[in-house]
């Protein structure tokens, strides 16, 4: 039988007991051999002997769990049973909610062999892996305010009642940023607000750059040389209707292979999750992800 740990939060405000057991179930019923892997304070944790980790949350709980792989990342297979707050990579790759309806999904996908699966090359930002997005700016601001108590009541919709907060207290920080784009020209420019792409989707269902998606090899860099109220809502604006953010919000857009800053404009939001710390460079971690699909 195939080892797989199934990787879940249990204190996430999203978590539900039963549904995570019914998830076990249906994958055991797929002929998969489950060990329940909860996190802890310190992140991740894995048993060390599975060959597929299926993780029962959002992007955060993905990222954890890529960061306790470290190097095995590149040879363990992964899975992506939807849950949490948001669930950019799960969404992107079309993993069901239901479990029985996962379950067959992963089975089927495990039959194909790895050669059928998706191949995400990973990017780190210093250490720390990036397996959907970053953002410096206003954005990440708004991160760092959510309230943890009303997001575990109204789920995401919490972080649009701490962007409107943050409308009160606007922040600007200039920074460069520097970099190589993918055919290796290098580039350099001033941003008061930036947002890096490795996964097609962003906030939810929305497309910044057309180019995103996380079988791609670089990652899409959106920037805003001047962040202002108005301009941050014609982003929103554009992406919610799909229009091209470059041309609506006077955005520019760059498909790079390195980015680096020249200083650390804190906070950072990393897959949803607020970092109070950040390095000042995003590369290429030399491994690849490979979900079933």
């Amino acid at each position: 039988m195939t080892a797989v740990d199934l990787v879940y939060n249990p204190v996430s405000g999203s978590f539900n007991q039963a549904h995570c057991n019914a998830l076990c179930d249906a994958l055991e019923g797929e002929g998969f051999a489950v060990t329940m892997m909860p996190t802890t304070a310190h992140g991740a944790r894995l048993s060390g002997t599975a060959e597929l980790v299926c993780v029962h949350g959002g992007d955060g709980t993905l990222r954890d769990t890529v960061q306790a792989l470290g190097e095995d990342a590149g040879s363990v297979a992964l899975a992506v049973a939807p849950s949490g707050t948001i669930n950019l990579v799960a969404r992107e790759l079309g993993y069901a909610r239901k479990p029985a309806e996962f379950a067959r999904q992963v089975a089927k996908g495990w039959a194909k062999g790895r050669d059928e699966w998706v191949e995400a090359p990973l990017y780190r930002l210093g250490d720390m892996p990036i397996v959907s997005c970053l953002s410096i700016g206003p954005d990440s601001h708004a991160v760092a305010r959510v309230s943890g108590k009303l997001k575990k009541r109204i789920g995401r919709y919490a972080y649009v009642v701490a962007m409107v907060q943050q409308m009160r207290d606007w922040p600007r920080s200039p920074m460069t940023v520097r970099g190589e784009l993918v055919g290796g020209e290098s580039f350099e420019c001033e941003a008061e607000a930036v947002i890096v792409s490795g996964a097609a989707l962003y906030a939810g269902p929305f497309q910044l750059s057309p180019e995103a998606k996380l079988s791609s090899d670089a990652v899409e860099l959106i920037t805003l040389e001047r962040s202002t109220r108005f301009g941050t809502m014609l982003l929103s604006l554009a992406a919610m209707l799909r229009l091209p953010v470059d041309r609506f919000a006077n955005a520019e857009i760059r498909t790079c292979r390195r980015i680096e800053f020249d200083r650390c404009v804190t906070p950072v939001q990393v897959d949803g999750d607020h970092m109070p710390d950040c390095a000042y460079a995003i590369a290429p971690a030399g491994l690849s992800l490979r979900y079933v699909v």
